[in-house]
């Protein structure tokens, strides 16, 4: 037997080294398919990576740098928000984060930027989340951190060190894109001058009440104008009900009024004091307990009430609503037809407990009835502090356009608003014009105004960009559209929905301050890093295109 397995070593061993072969390819051919293990959920450039994968460099670094961020550190945000920039939900912010954050440790690898292991222990260091009251890195807060904060993100230490090795090369990678992307000093200076400066001048305002008060328009025009817009025109739905609101028969709350100190307990020992006052204290507990449980019994009672008669109105397909109401001893009302904003007092009430928020009647208007009779009843509301509502839909009117007649007095106010509109911005127009004439011909603003019909005029004085306008009496882009004018120039007319305002410009002059320099130094520095951020964006953007990322698990 022995000689006849010699005569096939060479075989055995070509088969064996084909079964390891084969092992190997599989391995390796699993690893492809899905990294490590797991179920494969995104490809990559190529390469398939797992959901076990995406939970270690994904949704979990993306939670552990959102937490580390929000104690202040603006580079971690920058790095954050660089990585999942367009993203429009917390998932999509995840996973974004993911398909960047393997793109970008691919540039790591092109552009050989390989941060140290010192230095990425100084950056660790640095954090804002791991400094003390003093500002100095904390070594106990770092290790509760790692040993209490991480794990049940399922990270380690290590994690968090490949994520600070991310963040650093994400900075010098920036660096490199965005290179050549400089900014000018001057063009900086120019527009800190800008925002810097103080605008005085007088403002000149026309209102629309009495361009409204001069418009009267005919029957005929009225019913011209609806015509061409009487589809904007509808009454609201209504709806009709007939519920019951159910509520538990809470005890009153039986605080009694405290007895008077007696003879007695006023001569008593100090140590008497106390253990009568603890006896108070234990049977007062003891009461509101008692209180607490009788209440809980009371609105238990009530949920299984509204619980079982919703359970036989579904049974009985809707019907003996009122002879089941009241049985349990609910009043029934049954209203009349009512818009969703105007509903009757009762049903204009908060709900509870409800994220959405809103009123008993937002719930009852969101029915959505078929020929099923159970689809006109509502699932048991919940209202007020304890309370039940549970409604029947009776009937309903549907939005429809309104009749000329119906919307006569709207379309009537809408076009005079349109025509009022239309006629102020003309005399505004008109009253530049004569108010320009004026002061070429040397009169101040003010007297100006006057004789181009407008008497109501206001001096402002050194507006800055932190202004905030009188909205009473001022434009409320006062320092916006004045910023620009030349001393001695008007601005634009300023047309609000239901004034204009004719600003005169008399001095423009920038605050000096002693920091300029540094504040420009600082603009200067910010807005190139806001032109490296925007480089890296656009640069990730297109690696993500050549990547061709594919959503296996959304397939």
């Amino acid at each position: 037997m022995i000689e006849n397995i010699r005569k096939y070593t060479g075989l055995i061993i070509f088969f064996m080294a084909l079964v390891v072969f084969s092992l190997v390819i599989g391995i390796k051919d699993d690893m492809f398919r899905a990294g490590v293990g797991g179920q494969g959920i995104l490809k990559i450039d190529g390469r398939i990576y797992s959901d076990k994968e995406f939970s270690n460099l994904g949704s979990g670094a993306f939670e552990l740098t959102s937490s580390l961020a929000r104690s202040g550190d603006f580079g971690l945000y920058q790095f954050m928000m660089g990585l999942t920039t367009g993203a429009t939900s917390q998932d999509d912010a995840a996973e974004k984060f993911f398909i960047n954050r393997i793109l970008l440790r691919q540039a790591k690898e092109d552009f050989g930027v390989h941060p140290g292991e010192q230095e990425i222990s100084d950056y660790i260091r640095s954090l804002r989340a791991f400094a003390s009251p003093a500002g100095k890195f904390d070594e106990v807060a770092y290790r509760n951190f790692i040993e209490k904060g991480i794990g049940r993100l399922g990270m380690t230490e290590t994690d968090l060190r490949q994520l600070a090795s991310d963040a650093l090369a994400s900075q010098k990678i920036n660096a490199i894109v965005g290179s050549g992307l400089g900014v000018n000093r001057d063009m900086v200076a120019r527009s800190m001058a800008l925002e810097s400066q103080r605008v005085s001048g007088t403002l000149a305002r026309l209102d629309i009440d009495s361009f409204k008060a001069a418009i009267k328009p005919t029957d005929e025009e009225i019913k011209a104008y609806w015509e061409n817009i009487q589809d904007a025109f509808t009454t609201q739905p209504l709806r009709k009900f007939t519920y019951i609101i159910a509520s538990p028969a809470m005890p009153a709350d039986g605080a009694e009024a405290e007895a008077p100190e007696t003879l007695a307990e006023a001569a008593a020992s100090d140590e008497e004091k106390k253990a009568a006052e603890a006896k108070k204290a234990e049977e007062k507990a003891k009461k509101t307990a008692e209180l607490a449980e009788l209440r809980r019994q009371k609105q238990n009672e009530v949920d299984a009430k509204v619980d079982e008669f919703t359970y036989q109105l579904e049974e009985q397909k809707g019907a003996g609503f009122e002879d089941l109401a009241k049985a349990n001893g609910w009043e029934v009302i049954t209203t009349e037809l009512f818009a969703q904003a105007t509903p009757p007092a009762a049903l204009d009430i908060n709900l509870r407990a409800s994220s959405r928020g809103g009123k008993a009647a937002d719930e009852l208007f969101r029915i959505e009835p078929t020929t099923d009779p159970v689809s006109k009843l509502s699932q048991p509301i919940a209202i007020g502090e304890n309370q039940w509502l549970v409604a029947r839909l009776d009937g309903e009117e549907k939005s429809r356009p309104k009749t000329f007649e119906e919307a006569k007095e709207l379309a009537r106010a809408q076009f005079i608003e349109e025509k009022a509109t239309e006629a102020m911005k003309a005399a505004a127009d008109v009253a530049v014009a004569k108010i320009k004439e004026a002061l070429t011909a040397g009169k101040s603003f003010t007297d100006a105004a006057k004789d181009a019909g407008i008497s109501e005029t206001r001096e402002f004085s050194k507006v800055t960009a932190e202004y905030r306008p009188d909205p009473a009496t001022e434009p409320l882009n006062l320092f916006e559209v004045t910023r620009h004018v030349d001393p001695g120039s008007l601005a634009e007319v300023v047309a609000e929905a239901n004034r204009a305002f004719i600003i005169h410009v008399a001095s423009r002059e920038v605050e000096k301050k002693e920091d300029t320099a540094t504040r420009i130094d600082t603009q200067l520095a910010s807005a190139s890093r806001q032109n490296e951020m925007a480089a890296f964006v656009g640069w990730l953007t297109d690696r993500v295109e050549a990547a061709k990322v594919e959503q296996l698990n959304r397939r």
